[in-house]
């Protein structure tokens, strides 16, 4: 995520410790100044925008699959910072209230639209998948990045650690959320209720996310608040900003789909399993922007800002992200729920553990880094071995409503028993 503070305002690292970075920020004015381009088109991984139009070819032409993939995979991550980028922009131009609803809607755009194009094609273990992968990449890969390269230049660094204990409780609600499905159709393989739990930990998740925003914003917003000052203002106008994160929000959409479509031939041609791309390859594209941030103000000391992006994205994943895409299955008819692989829950629950202990103390160093490093190839190692699960049918066209879900009463589980 990129920043989005107001001259004067003493919350500059703020944005990255919320979930709703520009709540806690004022609205600027325009700066007087002929309109730029996006700040982010100066950013090298920006050069990688080049692959745009291959990767439409490639789609309509009917390439090799997994040509068509690599080609609309790079254009994507230049897409998803420029769209962070444009969101901090109109966040700074617009009032508080509005302002967080645009950020935290398009900050997590490029998970949201690849969730509905593998969800359009019916490829629920993708979208589970690459959930999962969200927040292993922002919690372990992301924050052992910024370790490590914060410790190669600065001995040790320090953090605000009152936003890692505030998410990192979020986390482990989410990841209880998360659990109770998984185990709830692994011990009772024969329920039908999995669906309806699904929706319950949906709604819950959701509560937990507005919850939190209130508390962070408003109730206790002085725990968040860093001492440093930035004066950044928008460059960009509202509406040339609106009108270019319409046009990069199609792009996404465009290569998403062909992305999606890329998959199951890339899976026979290399032999990779759809796990592993959706755990490993798919969050590169999501979540760019937030670590091109986050490793830049690592680099320059601002501990408190890197590890805050990276503990906000997660949970923002967590918290946000999931409960919509439950949702948005819901609405296309295909039984999105969250009975996720028994690996993929164990492996998140591990992994929060192992973050939580290394981040407690409030310093963070190389050593800290190359754990969180070590421990993120590991899991992909383990991802990459791990067998596709066998297909069930997700289609359900007469799916119930969370509501109508909720208020039955949770059918009986039956064991079969033996025929005498």
């Amino acid at each position: 995520m990129v920043s989005s503070k107001a001259p004067g305002d003493r919350a500059a690292d703020t944005h990255a410790l919320n979930v709703f970075p520009a709540l806690t920020s004022s609205a600027a004015p325009v700066a007087d100044v002929p309109p730029d381009y996006l700040k982010a088109t100066s950013n090298p991984v920006t050069a990688l925008v080049i692959f745009t139009p291959l990767g439409i070819a490639a789609y309509l032409l009917d390439w090799h699959p997994m040509c068509c993939f690599i080609l609309n995979f790079l254009p994507i991550i230049p897409l998803a910072y420029m769209l962070a980028e444009a969101a901090q922009q109109a966040a700074n131009s617009t009032g508080e209230t509005v302002g967080g609803l645009i950020t935290a809607s398009f900050g997590n755009a490029p998970e949201l639209i690849l969730g509905c194009a593998a969800l359009r094609r019916d490829k629920v273990e993708l979208v589970q998948a690459s959930l999962v992968g969200s927040i292993l990449s922002t919690l372990v890969l992301m924050t052992g990045l910024c370790l490590f390269v914060g410790g190669i230049y600065h001995k040790e660094q320090t953090f605000n650690n009152v936003a890692v204990v505030a998410n990192s409780g979020l986390l482990m609600v989410a990841c209880m959320a998360l659990t109770l499905p998984t185990m709830y159709v692994f011990l009772v393989p024969q329920t039908n209720n999995d669906l309806q739990l699904s929706y319950a930990a949906a709604i819950s998740l959701a509560v937990v996310y507005v919850q939190f925003v209130y508390y962070q914003t408003q109730t206790h917003s002085h725990l968040f608040r860093d001492c440093e000052e930035d004066n950044d203002v928008p460059t960009l106008s509202l509406p040339r900003v609106c009108a270019i994160m319409t046009v990069l929000t199609m792009m996404m959409a465009v290569h998403s789909e062909a992305l999606v479509n890329a998959v199951e031939g890339t899976v026979s041609s290399t032999g990779m399993n759809e796990r592993f791309i959706g755990v490993v390859l798919l969050p590169i594209v999501g979540n760019s922007a937030e670590h091109v941030v986050a490793l830049m103000a690592a680099m320059k000391n601002k501990m408190s800002l890197a590890v805050g992006i990276a503990f906000a994205s997660c949970t923002q994943v967590a918290l946000f992200v999931v409960p919509v895409t439950v949702f948005a299955g819901w609405l296309m008819g295909v039984k999105m729920d969250l009975s996720f692989h028994l690996f993929e829950v164990v492996v998140i629950h591990m992994s929060l553990l192992i973050v939580a202990e290394l981040m407690r103390g409030g310093t963070g160093s190389w050593l800290q880094g190359t754990l969180l490093l070590s421990t993120y190839a590991l899991l992909s190692f383990g991802f990459y071995y791990l067998p596709d699960s066998p297909s069930t049918p997700r289609v359900a066209p007469c799916a119930p409503s969370p509501a109508t879900s909720l208020g039955a009463p949770l059918e009986t589980a039956r064991s079969a028993s033996p025929s005498t």
